[in-house]
């Protein structure tokens, strides 16, 4: 049918095309000021249809509304009908991992059936066999594009990719989808850094003293007695002490699990990637990248825990010392009745501030490095002119400065993702948290995040402090 340009010109007239949403929907509207009982020319399914096209409207036309509107055009004026729906994009999906391994920092130790936490059957170690499937990644999707009541393409947004937690002994597959582990061993999985390591064990059948010696190993230590003072063990996985660490210093990138206690003096130091297990601690100084988990007492001592201090017996108490947790501290009793001076400071991420300040250096040294290959490339580039040709010798210097380049280019998008991950915990507050089931005495000092606080008098629990509106408050739990 003929188009007739009196009818678009009626249409131009009496009525209006929106498009909203975004693109995605269109609208018409017969003008109020047409008349109930003003004749009406009559109108084509066509002649519509053109009239929204030079409207901006050519997807997703509503055939039976327009049908409709031109049917019983009265039934329409002053009202809004939509007549074209376009296509919405569809957002990809982020790659994500499926941990396929226990972690050992997310087991708790088992109540019995007195009530009584046993602390020592813990079931931290994990052992795998070379080739084992450690994790699984499911691809992003790109997602899939929209298209507006005007034609035009609507984009959608991809989906964000993640990596593989590649760690010691752990390699990908070849399609990048699985880990799998190189060697037998143990495996430990450390959430925080964001690498599964396979280690093995070296184990020592009595005490660590002067017939053995200092020890550092690349897997796991096992300690069948105590460590004395003055000695040393260093381990790129656990260590495990089934008696009592005394004076000396234990350094793990793993877990550190001593089934006595820990009496220090002031001497000595346990440090530690993932979580610190102990019965007791006296006058010690601890680092845990993850939780530092006491079951009777921390007295004295200087303590620092990327996420939690946890303090489990009936009877537990902090007292003395300086106990720093990056989202929360537990205890029963907090200080002493003689108002024994007692720190605590909750999210703070001592390592994590370390950490960044070791990616800004490095950043900077990058950034000096890249100028300075970028610099000698120019040189180079200007000296092989035109006919883009350089001796031999200078060639190879060419080649290697342009894949020193993109070495540079690579490590720093690697810091940049560290750095972002590192400031996103920092800035985040919410978690900062002390828990005190029993009572927290006068003496007591409280940082969460930038604010301080001080005990005057005695508070009775179960109390939680924590920040609200930027300030510490103090509430029942």
């Amino acid at each position: 049918m003929a188009i007739r340009q009196e009818e678009l010109s009626w249409w131009t007239k009496n009525s209006k095309v929106t498009i909203e949403q975004g693109g995605l929907s269109a609208c018409l509207n017969l003008h109020e000021s047409l008349s109930q009982e003003q004749e009406l020319p009559a109108l084509n399914y066509d002649c519509l249809v053109e009239y929204l096209r030079q409207n901006g409207v050519s997807f997703g036309v509503d055939m039976v509304a327009c049908q409709q509107i031109v049917m019983n055009p009265r039934g329409y004026i002053g009202g809004k009908t939509r007549i074209a729906v376009g296509k919405e994009p569809i957002n990809g999906e982020n790659a994500q991992i499926e941990i396929l391994i226990d972690n050992p920092h997310s087991q708790n130790p088992r109540v019995l059936e007195d009530g009584r936490v046993d602390f020592y059957n813990l079931g931290i170690v994990n052992t795998v066999l070379k080739g084992q499937i450690l994790a699984k990644k499911t691809p992003l999707t790109e997602g899939i594009q929209g298209v507006g009541v005007g034609g035009a393409s609507l984009m959608a947004k991809p989906g964000r990719d993640v990596r593989l937690p590649v760690g010691k002994n752990t390699h990908s597959s070849d399609d990048g989808l699985q880990l799998l582990a190189e060697a037998d061993g143990h495996v430990s999985y450390n959430p925080r850094d964001n690498k599964i390591n396979v280690f093995d064990v070296f184990e020592v059948k009595s005490d660590v003293d002067f017939s053995v010696g200092n020890i550092e190993f690349l897997g796991n230590v096992k300690i069948n007695g105590s460590v004395l003072p003055g000695f040393k063990v260093v381990a790129a996985g656990n260590i495990e002490v089934t008696g009592f660490i005394d004076g000396a210093i234990l350094e793990a990138g793993g877990d550190i699990l001593v089934r006595g206690g820990v009496q220090m003096r002031s001497k000595g130091l346990i440090k530690a990637s993932g979580t610190v297990r102990s019965r007791f601690m006296q006058g010690a100084t601890v680092e845990a990248g993850v939780d530092v988990i006491v079951r009777d007492s921390i007295m004295h001592c200087h303590i620092s825990a990327g996420r939690h201090v946890l303090m489990e017996a009936q009877k537990s108490v902090i007292v003395g010392g300086l106990v720093r947790a990056g989202e929360e501290v537990r205890t029963r009793t907090l200080g002493s009745p003689m108002a024994t001076p007692s720190e605590v400071e909750v999210g703070v991420h001592p390592h994590l501030r370390t950490e960044m300040l070791e990616v800004q250096t490095r950043l900077k040294e990058l950034y000096l490095h890249m100028d300075k290959t970028k610099k000698a490339l120019a040189l180079l580039d200007n000296m092989a002119g035109m006919a883009n040709q350089l001796p031999p010798e200078k060639q190879a210097l060419r080649q290697n400065l342009t894949h020193t380049y993109e070495h540079y280019q690579h490590e720093e998008e690697e810091l940049m993702y560290r750095r972002s991950e590192i400031e996103v915990i920092l800035l985040d507050t919410r978690n900062a948290k002390v828990f005190v089931s029993d009572v927290a005495y006068a003496g007591v000092k409280f940082t969460l995040g930038q604010q301080v606080t001080y005990l005057r008098d005695p508070q009775r629990g179960p109390i939680v402090y924590g920040i609200t509106d930027g300030e510490i408050t103090a509430s029942r739990f």
